[in-house]
């Protein structure tokens, strides 16, 4: 029969068509312009009809496309005991464009920092996607220690996990304004590189402007840690001249670590440990680490750090660095009823990773939100958007 109108229509999988009605040929045949599947993998159904007649129904089976994106499925920041398997062992879920699970894909598991191991390294995703690691070890030492999981065509992703500093000597107390005579020996605590550490605990009695430093005769290096043993500072050199350790940092009243090490392995010798108050003020270019939970007053003065050099006009500002974790969030902002507030974040390397001028369209003001893709230190450069600006201004950092 020619000239019968047939009309085509989706009836289930969310599909399209497209040249719907149609009339049949000289050889009473109708075709539908084209059908595309749903979205979502899986069963899919047309249907066509044509007056009285019964209608038929053509079935198609959608199937994953290529695969596309990579999420963390499980195991993701957790706490673990140094030198053990953390409780849930890291999986991931691996997607076509369209959300659909994509099975027989080859993840890579992979220990990138702390120190690990990993067994079962290369998982196959399952029918829902999911790929997983056989166990995750953590380092011997502690610390922060991430994973990464890879596989073609897919964005990597990094799983973190901490565990508590293992103190391999009784932690000594170390009191504020005073200085504290110690000796590393071989039988401290080692670290991977090969060198020894003695941990010292502090107390601080209120929000200030902390100054701590390591002198010896051997080439020192300091850190400042959180009591988990997370890291929140760390120094080398005082100086170019100086083989001395110092850290400035802005922090809340709470308990710290400091960490007594040298730069060069397997060095032995007495050193000693002070600390103190110091002015909140941060001049010229300084180093100074910020951690979570801080707000400090300060003022862009010439003579600051320099963002915009010569020829073009000076724009000065303040630095700050902070140790974030990979997937942590931050929040900061710069408030000021004297300067154009403008707040800019740079990774390690000194790369511009986020920026923001004006948080609304009220004020002047700026806040910049930022989650870290790699476990590292950033530094955060509250400066002014307006060349020669010169004034104070607020930095909270959430």
């Amino acid at each position: 029969m020619s000239g019968v109108t047939v009309n085509f229509s989706v009836v289930s999988g969310g599909g399209t068509v497209s040249g719907a009605s149609v009339s049949t040929d000289a050889s009473g045949i109708a075709t539908v312009g084209s059908w595309t599947l749903g979205t979502t993998a899986g069963p899919n159904a047309l249907n066509a009809s044509a007056d009285t007649l019964a209608a038929v129904t053509f079935t198609a089976t959608g199937t994953a496309g290529a695969a596309a994106l990579m999420t963390k499925s499980a195991g993701d920041n957790q706490s673990g005991t140094p030198g053990a398997p953390v409780a849930i062992a890291p999986s991931v879920r691996v997607t076509d464009a369209n959300g659909n699970p994509k099975s027989d894909v080859v993840v890579t598991f992979a220990v990138a920092s702390g120190g690990g191991s990993v067994t079962g390294g290369t998982a196959t995703s399952n029918s829902a996607g999911v790929a997983t690691v056989g166990s995750w070890t953590l380092g011997p030492m502690g610390g922060i220690n991430t994973l990464t999981a890879s596989a073609p065509g897919v964005p990597t992703v990094t799983f973190t996990a901490i565990a508590p500093v293992p103190l391999c000597a009784e932690r000594t107390v170390h009191t504020l304004g005073t200085t504290t005579s110690g000796a590393l020996a071989t039988t401290d605590c080692q670290l991977p590189d090969g060198s020894f550490i003695d941990f010292f605990s502090i107390t601080l009695g209120q929000a200030n402007a902390y100054v701590f430093r390591q002198t010896a005769s051997f080439d020192t290096y300091l850190f400042l840690a959180a009591p988990d043993g997370s890291v929140i500072a760390e120094d080398d050199d005082e100086s170019a001249s100086s083989t001395n350790s110092v850290i400035k940092a802005l922090l809340p009243s709470g308990s710290y670590l400091l960490g007594a090490n040298s730069y060069d392995a397997g060095v032995t010798g007495d050193y000693s440990i002070s600390s103190s108050t110091t002015s909140t003020a941060i001049t010229g270019c300084d180093s100074v680490f910020v951690v979570k939970n801080v707000s400090t007053t300060q003022n862009v003065e010439a003579g600051d750090c320099l963002m915009t050099t010569p020829p073009a006009a000076p724009i000065y500002g303040d630095g700050y660095f902070i140790f974030l974790r990979a997937g942590q969030s931050m929040t900061v902002t710069m408030t000021s009823t004297q300067v154009d507030s403008f707040l800019e974040l740079r990774d390690f390397d000194g790369n511009r990773v986020a920026t923001n001028d004006n948080k609304d369209a009220t004020t002047n003001d700026a806040q910049l939100v930022y989650t870290a893709t790699t476990s590292t230190y950033y530094r955060i450069f509250a400066r002014t958007a307006v060349a020669s600006q010169v004034g104070a201004y607020t930095l909270t950092i959430q």
